[in-house]
């Protein structure tokens, strides 16, 4: 468990190439989807005005640019709010920039602990550490993303440990 002055977070942070990560995976459809149009609004004109193709290929550049900035920017400020600690007894996690969600989950309800990575988590060495209780809804929030494969060593065993310190004084009452 983290100490009053230092949270799990602190101690146990997340990798700030996570930030890189979620920037390229928020904006990836954003740039597919400008291709796609920019392909089939370029076709018939390609012929006609190399001028006005010019505009048209660096406007869809411009707004591509800008995408990339304003996704950094909000991916930065997550990684600023994403917080987790373990308190009483309980796993905190907040994240969220605009609309931040807090989940708290008992120890004692918590039923496994596992670290997964997609294919952007293996192309940074990222790792993602996973809560499971009985309800749906928590396997949806309740997850730490953005970790290496030590930090998440780290977090599956302290939250492990903290599991069975908590089955084991529930059971003591």
């Amino acid at each position: 468990m983290a100490t009053n002055e230092t949270s799990l977070r602190e101690s146990i942070p997340l990798d700030k190439s996570k930030v890189i990560k979620k920037t390229i995976t928020s904006i990836g459809g954003t740039v597919i989807i400008l291709l796609f149009f920019a392909v089939f609004l370029l076709m018939p004109v390609m012929s006609t005005a190399l001028n006005f193709l010019w505009y048209i290929i660096m406007g869809i550049v411009l707004v591509v640019v800008i995408t990339v900035v304003i996704a950094y920017f909000y991916q930065l400020e997550y990684f600023k709010r994403y917080f987790y600690d373990s308190k009483d007894g309980f796993l905190i996690i907040k994240k969220g920039v605009i609309l931040p969600k807090e989940t708290t989950l008992p120890f004692e309800k918590l039923n496994d602990v596992y670290v997964d990575q997609d294919i952007f988590d293996r192309l940074f060495g990222l790792y993602d550490v996973h809560f499971s209780t009985a309800t749906e809804a928590s396997g949806l929030a309740a997850h730490i993303d953005g970790v290496t494969k030590e930090n998440a060593g780290k977090l599956r065993d302290l939250i492990l440990k903290e599991i069975k310190d908590a089955v084991k004084s529930s059971r003591g009452r």
